[in-house]
Formats: C-alpha cells, sequence, structure tokens
C-alpha cells in the first residue's frame, strides 16, 4: 500500500521549509495548493493514495479549476507546485512514474502590474473617515504602502519597536529575512495620530507588538485588509479590483522615474535577484517614463 497523500504533503512542505529554506509565504502557498488538490482528490475521485494518482486525474483536477474560473496563472502557478510535490514522491520513491511528465502549462502573455496613478490614490484617501481609529488606521495603511513599497504580509506582522518615526525607517520582517524600509512624512504623521488613538480606544486591551489591528484588538488579518481595499476602491468609484500589491507595484514605479536605481530599489523591495525587480524598469521604459 502507498503513502496516503497527506503524509506525503505534509513531508514535502516540511522539506521545502526547514531543508530548501523556502519564505514563509511560498510554504503557505504551496501548503493551500496542496490542500486544495487533496480536496479535489477526496471529494471527485475518492482517492488517497500517492501511488494511485494518475495523468487522468491531474486532467480533471485541471478541468475542475477551468470550471471554477480560476485565472491562467493561478493555474499554472498550481501546477508548478504540483510538478514539485511529484519530483519529490519520484525522488523518495513513493511512486515509480510521475505522472505530472505528461501535464503542460497554459502559455499566456505576463499580465502588466497594477499602477495607481496620483489622482486614483487621492481619490482613496479622500473617502477615508479620519474620525476614528479605524479611519486613522486604514489611512496609514494606504500611506504606508504607498509610500515604502513593502507588502502586506510585511506589514501586517509589524510591531512598534519595528517603526522609528523620527528617522521615519521601518524593519520590515517577511519570515526569512529582515531589512530597513523607508516612509513619508504624511506616513509619519499618520502613525503617530493612530498610535494614539489605538491606546485611548483600546486602553487595557491595547498591545504595541501589534500595530495594525481589527475591532477586538488582535492583528488585522490579510483577509480583512484586503476586504478594505476592496470597499474604500468601491466608494472612490474605481471600476477595476486594486490589491496591497497595486500600492507595491506603484511604488516600484514611481522610485524608479524619479531617477532610483534598480539595484537599490532591488533592496527595497527585499527581492534576492535583480530579476525580480527588471520587469518595473521594462514597465517604465514601455510607459515611456524613463528619463
Amino acid at each position: 500500500m502507498s503513502e496516503r497523500i497527506e503524509t506525503v504533503i505534509r513531508d514535502y512542505l516540511f522539506t521545502a521549509e526547514m531543508v530548501e529554506n523556502k519564505k514563509l509565504n511560498t510554504v503557505k502557498s504551496m501548503r493551500k495548493d496542496l490542500a486544495q488538490f487533496r480536496r479535489y482528490l477526496s471529494d471527485e475521485e475518492k482517492s488517497g493514495e500517492i501511488g494511485k494518482i494518475t495523468s487522468l486525474q491531474l486532467r480533471g483536477f485541471l478541468l475542475f479549476l477551468q470550471k471554477n474560473k480560476v485565472v491562467r496563472r493561478s493555474i499554472n502557478r498550481k501546477l508548478s507546485i504540483l510538478r514539485g510535490f511529484f519530483k519529490f514522491a519520484l525522488k523518495n520513491k513513493l511512486i515509480t512514474v510521475n505522472p505530472m511528465e505528461q501535464i503542460s502549462s497554459f502559455e499566456f502573455e505576463a499580465e502588466e502590474p497594477d499602477i495607481l496613478s496620483l489622482e486614483e490614490v487621492n481619490r482613496l484617501r479622500a473617502v477615508i473617515s479620519e474620525s476614528n481609529v479605524h479611519g486613522l488606521r486604514d489611512r496609514l495603511i494606504v500611506e504606508l504602502l504607498y509610500s515604502s513599497g513593502i507588502t502586506a504580509t510585511e506589514m501586517l506582522l509589524t510591531s512598534e519597536n519595528m517603526f522609528s518615526p523620527e528617522k521615519r525607517e521601518l524593519r520590515v520582517y517577511n519570515g526569512k529575512t529582515d531589512r530597513i524600509v523607508f516612509f513619508s512624512q504624511k506616513a509619519k504623521e499618520y502613525y503617530l495620530r493612530y498610535i494614539e488613538a489605538k491606546k485611548e480606544h483600546f486602553r487595557e486591551k491595547y498591545n504595541k507588538n501589534i500595530v495594525f489591528v481589527n475591532g477586538s484588538g488582535t492583528k488585522l488579518s490579510d483577509r480583512s485588509l484586503r476586504r478594505l481595499i476592496d470597499r474604500y476602491a468601491a466608494r472612490a468609484g474605481f471600476t477595476r479590483e486594486i490589491s496591497p500589491y497595486s500600492f507595491r507595484h506603484t511604488f516600484a514605479l514611481h522610485m524608479l522615474t524619479h531617477g532610483m536605481s534598480l539595484l537599490y530599489l532591488k533592496e527595497l523591495m527585499g527581492h534576492v535577484t535583480i530579476e525580480s525587480t527588471l520587469p518595473y524598469e521594462t514597465l517604465m521604459i514601455r510607459k515611456g517614463l524613463k528619463k
């Protein structure tokens, strides 16, 4: 009898995190996509053993994703994770034939990063009420994401001791490494206002180890962050979806347009290789913004 797929997924994720030293966000994505595949096998195929998975079942999973209107980029990511998973199983002699060898990825043009104009940022600013602690929190979120280029995960992991308002510096942590980034004078002003309001509002529940909190005083979740950005975008009259990453893309293009070197931008954004930063220079050239 071959290994249960749950066991192999557990071992694969452990190897990815502890042996291959993959980033925390990467491992989270792997865990989520593999869990979805396992549920599909359980619900649709009634199969739970790694050695019994066939290429036909993998094609069935692909059709399942298409029927549920999963975008091609996400499908390709899931297939890439499955390739690594089955290579792991083959290497460890858990299977004798790799069913992924007969599965191809979708081919598609790379999507252009979503960039916010200054006018759009100002529209978002205008619809955020500053009359309570949550409004000040949300205004700080916009100012910080827009001026520092950090990710949503990095922002939500911040504590007060990671901020240096005097220097307008922030030490961010992505799950594996940390780095110093900078933020605007506006972000500094809203940070100070928000912290004071948070102290007054939560009193004994106030926690300096979590900057961005929800109504209960605990850490704001990534899902809640995305929902509040969706809500403000709708109020501001946006006809497209935006995300926390829209601010990161905007920051990168803005910095390059104003003369920052690609190598320095790479360090500020926490990219491991320059290849991750190069598309922003390409985008700047395509938009005719290169000086």
